[in-house]
């Protein structure tokens, strides 16, 4: 994929990450630094820290990177930087937490010592490794108040070509649907799932193509596909998240390459770029649509963002 979940460079990881984009309704692009108030993180001596979710008490996870540590999942509550399961294989494998619900249950990602991606829960404090029965690779993105996840997983061939990409739907121990694609696409991918059991995603015209566009499939209604307000002669747009009230943040890149993030409320699109950064991510949302993410700087740093909605 052209973009990764999170980057794999500097490790030689053999994974297939999607990060996907849409087609669409756009009505008009509102600008994001008079709507939001913008908080940074870093965890202490890292030069990577992500924000990937949050809930609606504000709880955040995402994951952390020190000088020549592996990446970690990270918990950020009241103002404190808690790491995930440290004494776990979380510890010892590259991980990153992707998602948390109101309960306290969190998804994430992590990568083997092979270079493969696994997904994971952390339920109570228990980790259980989450992984689609015959799949090469699989990754958990997104989970509810009811226990369901949301994910995607592919399908290699000995070259590590992409062979299929389908997303998944995981609940008490069941993969409930393992084949979830967007109507007429090559392969897909989950990304989000809110409170009614509403999708976001991407999808590919080519599951080794650079083409990706966004979509929603709301629980009681046609799935509907969209793109950015970014245009580029490649189009290439995400669906990260997906919040209560159905608003979607993800990230949109044109022709410069460089990564934008939007909020789509309706057909009504609000880009979201962190000031003064060189790229900005957005991965999650709650219901008092506050956003979180990932941003770079211009020394190659990466940071965590919330951008907390200003009442008008």
């Amino acid at each position: 994929m052209c973009l990764p979940a999170f980057d794999k460079t500097q490790y030689g990881v053999k994974m297939r990450y999607l990060i996907l984009l849409g087609i669409t309704l756009i009505s008009f692009i509102d600008s994001a630094f008079a709507q939001f108030q913008f908080k940074s993180f870093e965890y202490p001596g890292a030069f990577l820290t992500t924000a990937r979710g949050i809930n609606d008490y504000g709880v955040i996870v995402g994951a952390y990177e020190l000088p020549f540590q592996p990446r970690h999942a990270l918990l950020i509550k009241n103002g404190k930087y808690i790491p995930i399961l440290p004494s776990s294989i979380l510890g010892v494998y590259y991980s990153e937490a992707t998602n948390i619900n109101n309960l306290g249950d969190i998804t994430g990602q992590m990568v083997d010592l092979d270079g493969f991606g696994h997904g994971f829960l952390v339920k109570n404090g228990e980790l259980t490794i989450l992984d689609v029965p015959g799949a090469s690779e699989t990754f958990a993105l997104g989970i509810n108040d009811s226990g369901l996840v949301a994910g995607y997983w592919d399908l290699l061939d000995a070259n590590f070509n992409n062979l299929a990409i389908y997303g998944f739907t995981w609940k008490d121990g069941i993969f409930t649907d393992t084949q979830i694609n967007f109507p007429g696409a090559a392969g897909s991918g989950l990304f989000g799932v809110n409170s009614r059991g509403d999708l976001s995603g991407v999808w590919l015209p080519d599951v080794n193509g650079s083409i990706e566009h966004g979509f929603v499939c709301p629980k009681s209604a046609p799935c509907f596909s969209y793109d950015g307000p970014v245009q580029g002669t490649v189009p290439f747009t995400d669906g990260k998240e997906i919040n209560a009230r159905g608003q979607v943040v993800g990230i949109n890149v044109g022709d410069d390459g460089v990564w934008h993030s939007y909020l789509m409320t309706g057909t009504t699109f609000t880009t979201i770029d962190f000031p003064g950064s060189t790229g900005t991510g957005a991965f999650g949302i709650n219901s008092a649509g506050q956003i979180v993410g990932k941003y770079f700087t211009s020394n190659g740093d990466t940071h965590g963002f919330l951008a907390i909605p200003i009442p008008k």
